[in-house]
């Protein structure tokens, strides 16, 4: 709908998020804060912050979408294949989820806290979004437009802005959520990634080449090692990490 609310958080304390918007007053050293839609009060696509104190109730969510660590990922699930899952919304935002069977507390710490690095790859007719936390291993999502349910329609935003990434820690025999974490991506990364999708949805599609690519793509980087030497042969622009300021390659 367009006028639910919805909430995401948990969010650790964060240098670029200090003002608590639903209690107008600044967040205080270490306070973890939400991000809040609510059209009703100009906040579209997440533009809300609020420490807990002002958080909307349950009730007022109504039919948007409230995500809290130890909570289900999805209400109509309580299972997933282990792996990882990619959204990229057409309002910009970036969703990532990895499912995982008993998550190590180390993985839940490198989700929390650990640097987050991307990258992006494009072979064939399929993408794949490349990403690391923290000392974690080099891991991958596939992304194939043509497999969506709707045409993609994102679009390249403008030079020095930035767009939102969540990634969720979800426990695949549960399908509860272990940690999660909100960065952002900057302008160049994003349009690099939108611009390679619409380049994939234009090309011709069979099931059989998709999978016979994918399955191409697993023998040639079947772990954390042959997908960094991967990201080595990738221009800058292919490249960034996750909450960057600046709005170019590093």
């Amino acid at each position: 709908m367009d006028n639910a609310i919805s909430v995401t958080g948990p969010y650790p304390a964060s240098p670029t998020v200090r003002h608590c918007d639903a209690g107008g007053h600044r967040l205080g050293p270490g306070q973890p804060w939400w991000l809040i839609t609510d059209p009703s009060r100009g906040w579209h696509h997440n533009t809300g912050a609020s420490c807990a104190a002002h958080l909307p109730s349950q009730g007022a969510v109504g039919e948007g979408h409230l995500y809290r660590v130890g909570d289900l990922f999805d209400a109509d699930r309580t299972s997933w294949p282990q792996g990882s899952h990619l959204w990229l919304d057409s309002d910009g935002d970036t969703r990532l989820a990895l499912f995982l069977n008993n998550p190590s507390r180390r993985e839940i710490s490198a989700v929390e806290s650990g640097t987050p690095r991307f990258a992006w790859s494009e072979k064939d007719v399929n993408g794949f979004l490349l990403f690391k936390y923290g000392d974690s291993p080099w891991n991958d999502a596939p992304f194939n437009p043509h497999r969506l349910s709707e045409p993609f329609t994102a679009q390249q935003i403008p030079r020095g802005t930035h767009s939102r990434t969540f990634t969720f820690l979800v426990h695949a025999d549960t399908g509860r959520i272990a940690a999660m974490r909100m960065f952002t991506w900057p302008a160049y990364f994003l349009n690099h990634v939108v611009g390679s999708v619409h380049r994939l949805a234009a090309r011709d599609y069979s099931d059989i080449a998709a999978h016979t690519e994918l399955q191409d793509f697993y023998r040639r980087y079947p772990d954390g090692p042959s997908l960094y030497r991967l990201v080595r042969t990738l221009p800058p622009g292919a490249t960034c990490t996750g909450g960057q300021r600046e709005d170019r390659p590093h």
